[in-house]
């Protein structure tokens, strides 16, 4: 049966429209037009009907999540990476059983679903025992109704916990798996990092990218002292050494890309790939300020995440990310509410290479309504979804035309007393 969204107002290509309406089929948007003509054409449909007070747009896209993070919210701030990643990351998510990888990510998921997102790109590193573990994941998410994107970790430092570990066999071997067990998921490759997955990992991933036309994610350049390392060690810095090996192209999803050359931006830009930038994740761990205007000049597609999951907000994302660039360039204009609003949405579906982000035909039914009935009537509606909205203005989260979260619904039956005994038990 057809569904239509009859919207007072919509946000389509970044521009309030009055009176539009689309029309849905199978999860994917089918027509869009002007509300009385879309309405006519699909006399049967279920009509979904948003008033002024109300302004639909397009769910925001999370282009990079470590959901398993939020257990570490609170009593993990405020120290230095090293010590975050050793007395927090290390101290909890090694330990986790699949049971309580689902709990963890079923909550994770309801505060992104709440939060607008309606997709998200899981870079997940819990791989070292089998796909237990990411399978668990995988049912949270559907359970949950997000649309995800499964980047899984392939990782063999010796330093990393066992729980990360894995040979390159067993990776390509489990990923197989994984895609034949869900192929409705978008399961792609995720070497983890140029210090974490040795560079015959590395070039293992691009080559099993290649062959199944999958997306290969990495975490790149984050920390300023890795240019250093990778230019002493093997005479290259990071992009570059990226593009060395065979793990440089159009199917590549940079994460971070703070510390790079401007011959490392023309490069990504010249190979096509894409970055992801973290903005709220790099401001609490320090990490530093990516050059989204820099890249975006190139031509670079780029999209946002929420990284360690702090709070899961595309809204404070955008709103981090514009004025990071303000104060960097120290102009005003560095990245306007426009720009921003396209990292979130239809840019940064472009980035994960998902049909996603926009009101248009063919794209999926992935919309979010917002509360702006308190909005002063001469306030372009964009520039308040990215500098004044709240989560809590999320009255309604969609997914492949099903409305998958309403404003003021609980968390997940069973999530908080799970993680309650969960925190008990490692004596957080």
């Amino acid at each position: 049966m057809s569904v239509v969204a009859r919207c007072a107002r919509a946000l389509v290509d970044g521009k309030v429209l009055a009176d539009f309406a689309f029309a849905m089929e199978h999860g994917r948007i089918v027509a869009t037009g002007n509300a009385e003509e879309i309405v006519r054409r699909y006399p049967g449909a279920e009509m979904r009907i948003y008033g002024e007070n109300e302004l639909v747009i397009p769910g925001f896209v999370n282009g990079h999540s470590h959901a398993y993070q939020i257990l570490m919210r609170g009593w993990a701030d405020d120290l230095p990476f090293a010590r975050w990643r050793s007395d927090a990351l290390y101290k909890i998510v090694p330990h986790l059983t699949p049971d309580q990888i689902y709990w963890t990510f079923r909550l994770a998921f309801d505060e992104m679903l709440a939060a607008g997102i309606t997709t998200v790109a899981e870079f997940f590193y819990v791989n070292g025992a089998g796909n237990a573990h990411a399978e668990a994941a995988i049912r949270a998410a559907n359970d949950a109704g997000i649309r995800l994107v499964f980047a899984r970790t392939w990782m063999d430092a010796d330093y990393a916990p066992a729980a990360f570990r894995e040979s390159i066999e067993d990776a390509r071997s489990r990923t197989e798996a994984l895609m034949e067990a869900f192929p409705g998921v978008h399961i792609c490759v995720a070497p983890h990092s140029l210090h974490a997955a040795s560079h015959d990992m590395i070039r293992a991933a691009a080559q099993f990218a290649r062959e199944r036309d999958c997306m290969l994610h990495v975490h790149v350049a984050e920390a300023q002292y890795e240019g250093a390392e990778t230019l002493e060690r093997f005479g290259a810095t990071p992009i570059a050494l990226l593009d060395k090996l065979g793990a440089l192209s159009e199917r590549t999803v940079a994460i971070h890309a703070i510390y790079i050359t401007e011959d490392e931006k023309r490069r990504i830009a010249d190979r096509g790939a894409r970055v992801v930038h973290n903005p709220m994740t790099n401001q609490y761990l320090g990490d530093g300020i990516c050059d989204v205007r820099g890249l975006q000049a190139l031509g670079v597609t780029m999209g946002l995440g929420t990284d360690a999951d702090v709070r899961p907000s595309i809204i404070e994302e955008m709103r981090a990310a514009s004025l990071l660039q303000k104060i960097a360039k120290l102009d005003g204009s560095a990245l306007g509410a426009q720009a921003a609003l396209s990292l979130g949405t239809s840019q940064g579906a472009a980035a994960l290479r998902v049909d996603a982000g926009e009101l248009s035909a063919g794209a999926f039914a992935d919309y979010i309504v917002l509360d702006v009935a308190n909005v002063d009537p001469w306030i372009p509606l964009p520039n308040h979804v990215v500098y004044r909205a709240e989560n809590g203005d999320v009255l309604e989260t969609v997914v492949g035309g099903v409305r998958v979260r309403q404003k003021n619904d609980a968390p997940p039956a069973g999530a908080l007393q799970a993680l309650e005994s969960l925190v008990t038990q490692l004596h957080l």
